[in-house]
């Protein structure tokens, strides 16, 4: 019997048993309700040893000889322990790092996995936007994978011929829909997953990171096909890394850590406790990576900045004349740190020794862009600063600071590198680091290109003058008189 024939078959059978497929129902909850309590979700983890790496020929014969899979075996929870309930009508927005479970907690509801421990418990039918289009068969046209994904959501065949011209016509296929799905476009093949599912008319709308695939059109009307299921009273869970959407769509949300709950409430308080979490840990990285930068790798090999021979970009160099003992970057009050925020003022503090008399020292500082732009640079010759030297009589080594205030960064978000360097004024090196200080800007504003300068709108019209002193942005409305 052939593939459209099996089709046929259970298509004829669905026709008769149209419950067949669409879940398990719970008598005594309302429509749209969900809960999930006391959840753990366990995978089996393979790591494969140096003596498991095979051929293809090895492998083949290994089945035939129903080898043992070698490598260590273990387990990690992708969910552990996680209890929460959905009220019918209510949006959740679900965030988190990639890996911490968000995915997973979709595909228990949508029951795609089933829980090693505890129960999830779903009233209504569901629309799972996870892998638009993943239950499609390349082969079949796209009239008869929208007959085969409809059945998988639920949809006797009557529903799905009634509903038919919707889903095409919403999806801008018209042309093609004859055609075998695998000479769809990619945007294609979503358009006609995303139209599919939408169509159903789920009480329970499942979301994962759909929004962020597919040209500006798709997007924009995901964006409202949502929107319009929010109005009709529909539960939505939405999972998503733009965290602007959780704030838009949803009145709930969770932050999910290492498969766990870690926050759950009102979306701004919820991301703005992941968004620290997430600068904590960034920050925790950027300190543990500039504190490794002056060992004894780094340190300055000859007088020459360029590759050495075994290929290596150099990031420190000089003669060690003037050597540079450490690099800090703190906020202007003094709290050390190398993750900021584009508004912020920075202060930058270098220890340094000098070994040896000299006849004159010029410290200069750069700061470059994560591509290499250079955004600022300066020196103290530039602005007319000497530095102090020690005394004709003074023993060596001497030890010394100094601090370099930014009163504002201005940048946008980005990786950047700070660079210091120790010079005599003919261009002689003592001690050059680049690109050996890292630290990151992050905003919640998206200005586009390299520097935010302070700026003002003004607007003459028939309303009083105000202000809007928090983002330093100025509206002015003056009456034409």
């Amino acid at each position: 019997m052939s593939i459209r024939q099996h089709l046929s078959t259970f298509f004829s059978e669905f026709a008769q048993d149209p419950s067949a497929g669409a879940g398990a129902r719970v008598a005594d909850m309302p429509n749209g309700s969900i809960e999930i309590e006391s959840v753990t979700k366990r995978f089996r983890k393979v790591t494969a040893s140096k003596k498991s790496y095979t051929t293809v020929k090895s492998d083949v014969m290994g089945w035939f000889k129903n080898r043992k899979e070698s490598g260590e075996v273990s387990h990690f929870d992708a969910l552990s322990d996680v209890s929460f309930s959905i009220e019918p009508g209510s949006s959740l927005g679900i965030v988190g790092r990639n890996g911490s479970g968000k995915s997973t907690i979709l595909k228990l509801i949508a029951g795609i996995y089933h829980p090693d421990q505890g129960t999830v418990r779903v009233r209504g039918t569901i629309s799972a936007l996870i892998e638009l289009g993943a239950g499609f068969h390349p082969d079949f046209t796209g009239r008869e994978n929208v007959f085969l994904g409809g059945i998988m959501y639920g949809l006797s065949k009557k529903e799905i011929e009634a509903r038919f011209d919707d889903i095409v016509r919403y999806a801008e296929l018209e042309d093609c829909i004859d055609d075998p799905v695998r000479t769809y476009s990619s945007g294609m093949y979503m358009r006609l997953g995303f139209s599919l599912a939408v169509h159903t008319d789920p009480d329970i709308l499942l979301v994962d990171e759909v929004l962020a695939v597919g040209d500006a059109t798709f997007i924009n009307r995901c964006q409202e096909t949502i929107s319009e299921f929010r109005r009709r009273g529909k539960t939505l869970i939405f999972v998503t890394h733009d965290l602007s959407s959780v704030s838009r769509w949803c009145d709930d949300a969770i932050w999910l850590d290492k498969g766990k709950v870690r926050e759950r409430g009102e979306p701004r308080y919820v991301i703005d406790k992941y968004l620290g979490c997430v600068e904590d840990a960034e920050e925790a990285e950027l300190k543990r990576r500039n504190e490794g930068n002056l060992s004894a790798e780094n340190l300055p090999l000859n007088l020459d900045p360029r590759d050495d021979a075994r290929g290596r970009s150099r990031t420190r160099w000089g003669n060690k004349d003037v050597e540079i003992l450490e690099v800090k970057m703190s906020t202007l009050e003094g709290e050390d740190k190398w993750l900021f925020h584009g508004e912020e003022g920075v202060r930058v503090r270098v220890t340094y020794q000098i070994n040896k008399p000299l006849k004159d020292l010029v410290f200069g500082i750069g700061v470059l862009r994560a591509d290499g732009t250079e955004i600022h640079g300066s020196n103290t010759e530039i602005d007319d600063v000497s530095p102090p030297l020690p005394a004709e009589n003074d023993t060596y080594p001497q030890t010394a600071a100094y601090e370099y205030n930014i009163s504002r960064l201005g940048l946008l978000e980005d990786s950047y590198y700070l660079d210091v360097a120790a010079h005599s004024k003919d261009g002689l090196p003592y001690d050059y680091h680049h690109r050996l200080h890292n630290f990151s800007i992050r905003s919640s504003k998206k200005h586009s290109g390299i520097y935010n300068p302070p700026h003002q709108w003004s607007f003459e019209g028939d309303e009083e003058k105000f202000d809007k002193a928090e983002s330093g942005v100025k509206f002015a409305r003056r009456s034409r008189g």
